[in-house]
C-alpha cells in the first residue's frame, strides 16, 4: 500500500526502473542484430551522413561493375590483338623466305594466305557475351566480311598499292564506359584500324604473288605487313593503357568503398563488448530498483515504529 509519505518516492523510482527496462531490451536487441538502431529515425544525427555513405557505396560497386565489364572486353581484344601478332611475325619469315633468291615459286604462298587470311578475320570478329568487340556500335554484325563485293584490295595489282577498308561492316563509334561521376571514358579498336587494314591487305598481296610469282607484289607485301606489325604493337599498347586507366579508377572505387564501409560500421554497428557489458550494468540496476520498490510498497508507520 502506497501512503502519501512514500508515493512521490515510489513513483520515481518506477519511473528509473522502467527507463532502465527500456534500455536494457534496447541493449539485448542491439546486440542481437548487431546494429545500433534498426530505423533511421533512432539515430537522427547521423542519418543523413549514413545515407549518403550508402548511396555512394552503391554507386562505387555500379562503376566497378562498369569497370570490370570494360577491362573484361579490353582482355580478350589485347589476348586478339596479340595473337594476330604471333600470326603476322610467321608470314613475315615466310614472305622474306620467298623473297629470298627464287624460292618464291618453291612455297605455297596462296595456301599460306588463305589459313593465315581466315585466321585473322577470326580474331576480328571476336565476341564476347555475344558482342562483336571490334565492329564499333555495331555489336551484333560481323565486322570483317572478305566476301564482301566491294573489298577487292588486290584488283589493280600490279600497279597502285591503296588501302581498302571495304571489308569492314562496322562504324566507327569507339566503345564507352562510366567509370565514375566525372569520368566517362571511350576504349577499345574497330576493325577499320589501319594495322587490321594493312594485316589483310598483305595477306591479299601474298595470295597474289604467290599465283601470279610476283616478287614485286611479294615485296610490297613484306613491307606492308612489317608496318602491320608495328600497327599491332601500338594497338596492344593502347589497349594496355585503357586498362591500367580502368584499373586504377576501380582500385580508387575499392579503396573509397574500404573507407566508406568502415565509417558506416563505426555508425550502425553494436559494439558486442561494450553493449555486452552495459546490458549487465543496467541488469544490475534493474534488481536494486527491483528491491527498493519491493521495500517501499511494504513500508508502513507500524514498521517504521518497530
Amino acid at each position: 500500500m502506497y501512503r502519501v509519505a512514500n508515493f512521490a518516492q515510489h513513483q520515481l523510482t518506477l519511473s528509473y526502473t522502467l527507463q532502465t527496462q527500456s534500455k536494457a531490451a534496447q541493449t539485448q536487441i542491439e546486440i542481437a542484430s548487431g546494429k545500433t538502431a534498426q530505423q533511421y529515425a533512432e539515430i537522427p544525427r547521423d542519418a543523413n551522413q549514413l545515407v549518403s555513405l550508402e548511396r555512394d557505396i552503391q554507386l562505387s560497386e555500379k562503376f566497378g561493375q562498369n569497370i570490370d565489364q570494360a577491362v573484361a572486353r579490353l582482355n580478350i581484344m589485347e589476348s586478339s590483338v596479340a595473337t594476330m601478332v604471333n600470326r603476322a611475325t610467321e608470314v613475315l619469315g615466310i614472305m622474306s623466305q620467298g623473297l629470298s633468291g627464287s624460292n618464291i615459286d618453291d612455297l605455297p604462298l596462296q595456301e599460306f594466305s588463305a589459313t593465315f587470311l581466315s585466321e585473322a578475320a577470326a580474331l576480328i570478329n571476336t565476341q564476347h557475351e555475344g558482342r562483336y568487340l571490334f565492329g564499333g556500335s555495331l555489336t551484333d554484325v560481323v565486322p570483317v566480311d572478305l566476301t564482301d563485293p566491294a573489298y577487292t584490295p588486290a584488283a589493280g595489282l600490279p600497279g597502285v598499292f591503296t588501302a581498302d577498308v571495304d571489308y569492314y561492316q562496322g562504324d566507327q563509334t569507339l566503345l564507352s564506359v562510366r567509370a565514375d561521376d566525372s569520368f566517362e571514358t571511350v576504349y577499345g579498336v574497330t576493325g577499320d584500324n589501319p594495322a587490321f587494314e594493312e594485316l589483310l591487305r598483305a595477306l591479299e598481296y601474298m595470295d597474289y604473288a604467290g599465283a601470279n610469282l610476283d616478287t614485286a607484289v611479294l615485296t610490297e607485301a613484306y613491307t606492308l605487313m612489317k608496318s602491320a606489325i608495328n600497327g599491332l604493337g601500338d594497338m596492344r599498347g593502347q589497349i594496355g593503357a585503357n586498362s591500367l586507366v580502368l584499373e586504377k579508377t576501380k582500385e580508387g572505387h575499392e579503396n573509397f568503398k574500404t573507407y566508406a564501409e568502415n565509417l558506416v560500421s563505426s555508425i550502425e554497428d553494436t559494439d558486442i563488448a561494450a553493449a555486452t557489458t552495459q546490458l549487465s550494468m543496467d541488469e544490475l540496476t534493474l534488481q536494486g530498483s527491483y528491491l527498493a520498490l519491493s521495500r517501499l510498497s511494504s513500508l508502513n508507520l507500524i514498521s517504521f515504529l518497530s
